[in-house]
Parts: C-alpha cells; sequence; structure tokens
C-alpha cells in the first residue's frame, strides 16, 4: 500500500466573490447535489461551505495526482456529509476509470475539511493498493 496526502486553503471571500461575480463558476466547480445543500444554507455559512468543498476539491485533486495525473477536474469530486455522521465529509468519486479503482478496492481516500469566517482549510489522505 501507498498513501499520499493533499491540504488546502483558501480565503473565504475569493470563493463568494467568485461565485457572485463569475457566470457559472459554481457550476464549473460543484455539483448539483453540492449546490442543492449550499444553496439552502444561511448566507452566514454558505459561502464558509462553498470555501470548505473548493479546499477539499483541491485537496483531493493533489493526492490523486500523483497516480491520475490530469485525469481528474472538480467535478469529477463531490464532497457530501455522510448520512450517519452529519459532520463528517465524504468523497464521491465521479471520474469513472477513477471510480473503478474504489469500487474495486484498490483506492480509499479520506478528507477532513475545516472553516472559519476568513479562512476555510482540508486535508485528504489517499490509501492505494498496488499490485
Amino acid at each position: 500500500m501507498q498513501g499520499f496526502c493533499g491540504t488546502d486553503i483558501i480565503e473565504v471571500e475569493r470563493i463568494k466573490e467568485a461565485i457572485l461575480n463569475t457566470e457559472g463558476f459554481k457550476e464549473k466547480v460543484y455539483t448539483q447535489k453540492e449546490i442543492e445543500v449550499g444553496d439552502k444554507k444561511s448566507e452566514t455559512i454558505r459561502y464558509q461551505y462553498y470555501a470548505g468543498r473548493f479546499a477539499a476539491k483541491e485537496a483531493v485533486y493533489k493526492a490523486l495526482s500523483r497516480e491520475y495525473g490530469d485525469k481528474i477536474v472538480f467535478l469529477d469530486v463531490e464532497i457530501l456529509n455522510d448520512k450517519n455522521c452529519k459532520e463528517r465529509p465524504i468523497v464521491n468519486i465521479l471520474n469513472k476509470e477513477v471510480l473503478q479503482d474504489v469500487e474495486i478496492g484498490k483506492l480509499y481516500i479520506d478528507v477532513s475539511i475545516s472553516h472559519l469566517k476568513e479562512y476555510a482549510t482540508a486535508n485528504a489522505y489517499i490509501t492505494i493498493k498496488m499490485d
């Protein structure tokens, strides 16, 4: 087995500005499920949520890039909350090639997100079973 980690930090205001001022930004970065959850949040928390998801996607990408390179884009990584523990984020991979490795147990992804009023950060840890 081999493990890879990724981390990211982002200013909440930067994501807020991108969402409010860049046409199509949300749709290029977040899945429909992520948008449905984010748009239901109060304005106080909404942009922290989106910034946290952005940081998590970046962290996952950084961890996966060593094995999967340019095969992953923002919309291939979906960060939702675990149904059994609402505060725990889970990673859904929507890229078929990478998803296949998840389904056969070659790839395991864990992510952690934290945010404050001004910043959001995330860490991802990827475990890959080597053949």
